[in-house]
């Protein structure tokens, strides 16, 4: 579990407790990924707005459209005003080569929440159902009107019988 704080003095106090800061490493996808315990991924400071986690599912085939795969992004508001929507960005990514490639990107802006009306959903059709690719989806939250870190959430990658 990863929370975005705003409040610069608790992203400090927050540093402070643990003693450092773990190190954001890049993958082969281009995309941050922030290593460490929930205390250490707890002391982001961020929009200046609240705290906030960003949340995703693992990709998976789609209920309701046969041979589609999906993945959801969406955001939680845990302390800080009500009413305020986020730009809310999936990347479904499938692993060729060695690196991982974007298949497809959606973007929305949804209030908090999650469910059908509060979450980014990002869809790719399989060409055919058969050999087995590996997937994963990045999720961005950007609270709409206020300062933002670079974090990006990473979902664990899922082996999936969806052809390319």
């Amino acid at each position: 579990m990863r929370i975005r704080t705003g409040a610069a003095a608790a992203a400090l106090a927050g540093l402070l407790a643990v003693g450092a800061a773990v190190p954001a490493q890049a993958d082969s996808g281009g995309a941050a990924r922030h290593s460490g315990t929930a205390v250490t991924q707890a002391a982001r400071a961020g929009s200046g707005v609240g705290m906030f986690q960003t949340m995703g599912d693992n990709v998976h085939f789609s209920h309701t459209v046969r041979g589609t795969i999906n993945a959801h992004g969406w955001w939680k508001n845990l302390r800080g005003p009500a009413g305020i929507k986020a730009k809310v960005t999936v990347w479904l990514q499938v692993k060729r080569g060695g690196e991982w490639k974007t298949l497809t990107k959606a973007a929305k802006d949804v209030y908090s929440g999650g469910g059908s009306g509060k979450r980014t959903a990002a869809a790719y059709k399989c060409t055919y159902n058969v050999g087995q690719y590996d997937f994963r989806s990045v999720i961005d939250v950007d609270l709409i009107g206020y300062a933002d870190d670079s974090y990006k959430k990473i979902t664990p990658t899922q082996r999936l019988g969806c052809g390319l």
